[in-house]
C-alpha cells in the first residue's frame, strides 16, 4: 500500500502544475460545474495522498503499541477523510468515467468509508476496541482501492480488454472484495476471541477454586486440632 501510495503520489504532482494541464483533467472538461470540480479535484488528490499512508501505518503493531501516537495521528486521518476526502470523492463521482455503474461504485465505496470512520471513533470513544479494529479495517479496506484498483486496470489493459468494461470491473471488483475480506477478517478474529476469552476466564476460576479448597482443608484440620488439645486435657 505504500509503495502504491507513493506511484500515486508521483503520478498526481501534474494536478498542480499551473503551466500544463493533465490529460485526465482535458478528458473531462466541460463538466457542469468547473470551479467546483477542479477544487474538488485538487483536494481529493491532497487528502488522499496524506490519508492513505497515515491509514496504512496506523494499521501497523508499531503504531498500535504506542497509544498516544496512534490517537493523534488517528484524529488527523479521520478529519482528512471525513471532512475532504470522502466530500470531494462524492462531487468527483457524478463525472467519473464509466456513467451511472461506475459512479454508483464510487459512492458505495464513500458510504462505507464515511460510515465506517464514524463507528470507528465512537467505538474507540468508548474504548470499544474490539468495534474499533473492525471499523478500521473497513475503512482501510476501501482505502486500498486506489491502489488495487489501478494495479487491476492496468491488468485487464494489458489483456486487451474493452476499457469500457475493464473500468468497471477494475472499480466494482475491488470495492466488493475489499468490503468482504474485511469483514471476513473481522468475523474471524472475533471467534477467535470468543474462543480463548472463556479459557482466560476458566483458567483463574479452577485456580481460585483449588486455591480455594486447598486452604479450606487446611482451615478445617487446623480447627479440629486446636479443638481437639482441650477436650483431651479435660478428659485427663
Amino acid at each position: 500500500m505504500l509503495a502504491g501510495a507513493a506511484l500515486i503520489t508521483a503520478s498526481s504532482l501534474a494536478y498542480f502544475d499551473g503551466e500544463t494541464v493533465p490529460a485526465f483533467i482535458v478528458e473531462k472538461l466541460p463538466v457542469r460545474f468547473e470551479t467546483l470540480w477542479l477544487a474538488s479535484l485538487r483536494i481529493h488528490v491532497v487528502a488522499a495522498l496524506l490519508s492513505l499512508p497515515l491509514c496504512t501505518v496506523l494499521m501497523t503493531r508499531t503504531l498500535q503499541r504506542r497509544p498516544t501516537w496512534h490517537r493523534w495521528m488517528g484524529r488527523v486521518a479521520g478529519l482528512l477523510v471525513l471532512f475532504a476526502l470522502v466530500p470531494t470523492g462524492i462531487v468527483l463521482a457524478f463525472d467519473a468515467k464509466g456513467g451511472g455503474v461506475v459512479t454508483a461504485g464510487f459512492l458505495l465505496s464513500a458510504a462505507i468509508v464515511a460510515w465506517f470512520m464514524v463507528r470507528g471513533i465512537a467505538a474507540a470513544r468508548r474504548r470499544d476496541l474490539v468495534s474499533h479494529r473492525r471499523a478500521m479495517r473497513h475503512v482501510f479496506a476501501q482505502m486500498s482501492v486506489a491502489v488495487t484498483s489501478r494495479a487491476l486496470l492496468l491488468g485487464l489493459d494489458a489483456f486487451g480488454i474493452d476499457p469500457a468494461l475493464s473500468y468497471v470491473v477494475a472499480l466494482w471488483a475491488p470495492v466488493l472484495v475489499s468490503a468482504g475480506v474485511a469483514e471476513l477478517v473481522s468475523s474471524n478474529v472475533s471467534n477467535l476471541v470468543r474462543f480463548i476469552r472463556p479459557i482466560r476466564l476458566i483458567q483463574p476460576f479452577h485456580l481460585i477454586v483449588r486455591i480455594r479448597r486447598e486452604v479450606s482443608d487446611l482451615v478445617v484440620r487446623v480447627r479440629a486440632r486446636s479443638l481437639a488439645r482441650p477436650v483431651v486435657r479435660e478428659g485427663r
